[in-house]
């Protein structure tokens, strides 16, 4: 059995192994997005009048694409309308489910495209039922991207009138809505049958991160509505986090993976991610802040994390049941952040360090041949990522230091043999090896550059 590096190769690996040193760049993973604008608080106004204006309203005939995955079983989420728990409230969703096809292809005075009103009869919703109401269906649905953050409310007697408007008149909602389809179809069709839960969750997450760049200096609606919606991350490229969350809902249910938004801080600012649930256990993922703006393919570090991780950096808003209990609902804040649903995430195996990671516990030949084979397997395949995580029994620097930067130099060495085997178009540049490194979850990321490209 030879050593990790024998003594005949060791002087010209040296001073190979010192060149790679000063050419390697060495990057430490990005872990603040900076700014991560969320869920564009909802607008009320108050109706002036109770009577329907002469206003022309026109059925949108292009419907949102509904069915699944041709391989997968679309699953739904319901965890906005579960928490309403109110006959009434849920009269005002399901209403608003059945209208939401139905919009005026003029605008009124206010220049806004209007939904059909709704009276709930002899109840009187508060600001904040209605609030309520569309936030859980906004949770509920992302891919009714033309809702508005807006509605309009009045009460006649014991009655509460409700309006709800549009980002778009009908003829203009049938343009998108089939813009929005078509791109929703193209992604789901690279899905191939057979993937497990995590292959699927991880191919959306990266279709997203790949086509969708993050949107600066976005604070509301007033700076473009489509950032902060499915359509913008999907079709036009550019969202902030509520529209990175959204675009994420809407298509791992529709491959039969059930995800759910939350909303909470991160940076100092709102934000917004995900919750997945995979194998019967929850995970949180992030993955606008896997989108780092220090890499042109995407991050982990925010793939499936327990909340423990999560809250490191995340903090997350109550949620509605604690928000609402015992309090009338006239007496709480209208404007109050919460979610539906969080659960505590406390399973690690499906993070993406644990499921593709290699664990490196000492330096020794069981870590030279796990080494080698994963980079002989990223070589074959053309990954550019190398995910490792290291055990406790050096210190993280040492892990770090004797693998790149002083002898053994291991992975340059694992590096060097892969290459002696390889094919001319496969062959692996060491002089580019990034190194992506989070040492407070004891990982780094090895990215590959290759000679032919």
């Amino acid at each position: 059995m030879k050593k990790i590096v024998s003594n005949t190769l060791y002087v010209l690996f040296v001073g190979f192994a010192l060149t790679l040193v000063i050419a390697c760049v060495m990057l430490i993973i990005n872990i603040s997005k900076g700014e991560g604008e969320s869920f564009n608080d909802i607008e009320a106004v108050k109706l002036n009048t109770t009577a329907e204006e002469d206003i022309a309203f026109a059925h949108i005939t292009t419907e949102v694409l509904s069915e699944s995955s041709g391989n997968y079983q679309q699953v739904s989420v319901q965890f906005g309308y579960d928490s309403l728990k109110n006959e009434k409230k849920e009269y005002l969703y399901d209403h608003l489910m059945t209208g939401i096809y139905t919009v005026s292809n003029e605008a009124d005075v206010n220049g806004k495209y209007r939904l059909s009103r709704i009276k709930v009869h002899n109840y009187k919703l508060s600001e904040f039922d209605i609030r309520q109401v569309v936030n859980a269906f906004i949770f509920d649905n992302p891919q009714y991207f033309w809702i508005e953050n807006l509605f309009g409310y009045a009460y006649v007697d014991d009655d509460t009138i409700v309006e709800f408007y549009s980002v778009l008149s009908a003829s203009e909602c049938d343009k998108y809505i089939k813009l929005f389809n078509e791109r929703v179809a193209e992604l789901l069709s690279k899905i191939e049958k057979g993937k497990t839960a995590y292959q699927r969750e991880k191919l959306i997450h990266d279709m997203i991160l790949k086509d969708c760049s993050y949107k600066s200096g976005v604070k509301s609606s007033a700076d473009g509505w489509e950032y902060f919606t499915a359509y913008g991350a999907l079709v036009s490229g550019e969202a902030v986090c509520e529209g990175y969350a959204k675009s994420m809902q809407v298509l791992l249910t529709k491959v039969g993976v059930q995800c759910s938004m939350v909303r909470g801080d991160a940076g100092g600012v709102s934000h917004m991610w995900n919750v997945v649930e995979l194998n019967g256990e929850w995970y949180h993922i992030d993955p606008t802040w896997d989108d780092t703006e220090n890499d042109a393919v995407p991050g982990y570090e925010y793939f499936n994390l327990t909340t423990e991780q999560i809250t490191k950096n995340h903090t997350v808003c109550e949620d509605v049941y604690t928000i609402t209990a015992g309090e009338n609902s006239e007496e709480i804040d209208p404007l109050v952040k919460y979610n539906f649903y969080v659960p505590m995430c406390t399973a690690k195996e499906m993070n993406y360090y644990q499921v593709e990671g290699v664990l490196i516990r000492r330096l020794d030949k069981s870590a030279e041949e796990a080494l080698t084979a994963a980079i002989k397997e990223r070589a074959e395949s053309g990954d550019i990522y190398i995910p490792l995580r290291f055990g406790t029994e050096l210190s993280y620097s040492e892990f770090v230091n004797k693998l790149f930067h002083e002898s053994p130099y291991l992975f340059y060495y694992c590096l060097e043999n892969v290459n002696k085997n390889l094919s001319p178009d496969k062959q692996i540049d060491a002089g580019s090896v990034f190194l992506l490194k989070n040492e407070e979850y004891r990982t780094l990321r090895v990215r590959l550059s290759y000679s032919a490209t």
